[in-house]
C-alpha cells in the first residue's frame, strides 16, 4: 500500500512541477514548489528514500522562507544560499546509506541554487539539471512516479526556457 501511495503522490508532484516551469513570476513558481516539495517528501518516505525525503523537507523550508522574503521584497544574500547548500549537504551526509545518496546530494545543491534565484530563467536552468540528477536517484531507489516527475521537471524546464526565455530574447533583438 505504501508503494502505491508513493506513486500517487509522485503524479501530483509531476503536475505541480510542470506548472511551475511554465510560470514567469518567481512567487508563483515558489507556490508550486511548496506543493512539489511537501508531496515529494512524503513520496520518498513511503519507499524508504530517507535521504531524498530529508532533502525535500529542507527544500520545503527553503521555499517557504524565500516565498516570504520575495513577498516582502527583501533581497536575499549569497550567505543564505550557502546556508541552504550546507543544510542540504548535512542532511545528505547524516542520511547516507549508499552511492545513490550522492545523486540526491548533488540534486539538492542544484535545488538550493534554483530556489535562491531572482530570475525565472536561472531557476529553470538549475531545475533542468535538478530534474536530470533526481531521475538517476529515483531509478536507484525505485521511486518510479518520481522518475516521471523529475524527468517532466527537466523537460518542462527546457520547454519553458525556449518558450519564455529564448523566444522573448529573440523578439527583443528583432525590435532593436
Amino acid at each position: 500500500m505504501e508503494f502505491v501511495i508513493s506513486q500517487i503522490l509522485g503524479v501530483f508532484v509531476s503536475i505541480a512541477a510542470i506548472i511551475s516551469m511554465q510560470l514567469k513570476n518567481v512567487k508563483s513558481i515558489l507556490v508550486c514548489q511548496l506543493i512539489c516539495n511537501a508531496l515529494g517528501a512524503f513520496s520518498y518516505i513511503y519507499v524508504g528514500g530517507f535521504s531524498g525525503c530529508g532533502i525535500y523537507f529542507v527544500a520545503l523550508f527553503q521555499t517557504v522562507l524565500y516565498y516570504y522574503l520575495r513577498k516582502r521584497e527583501i533581497n536575499t544574500s549569497n550567505i543564505l544560499t550557502a546556508f541552504f547548500v550546507l543544510a542540504y549537504l548535512f542532511c545528505s551526509i547524516t542520511t547516507y546509506k549508499g552511492y545513490e545518496d550522492v545523486f540526491s546530494a548533488v540534486a539538492a545543491v542544484t535545488c538550493a541554487l534554483a530556489l535562491s534565484q531572482n530570475k525565472a530563467f536561472m531557476y529553470r536552468l538549475f531545475m533542468l539539471f535538478n530534474g536530470c540528477i533526481w531521475s538517476v536517484y529515483d531509478i536507484s531507489v525505485g521511486a518510479y512516479t518520481m522518475i516521471i516527475s523529475h524527468a517532466v521537471t527537466a523537460l518542462s524546464a527546457f520547454v519553458g526556457m525556449i518558450r519564455l526565455d529564448y523566444k522573448s530574447r529573440v523578439g527583443e533583438y528583432k525590435n532593436d
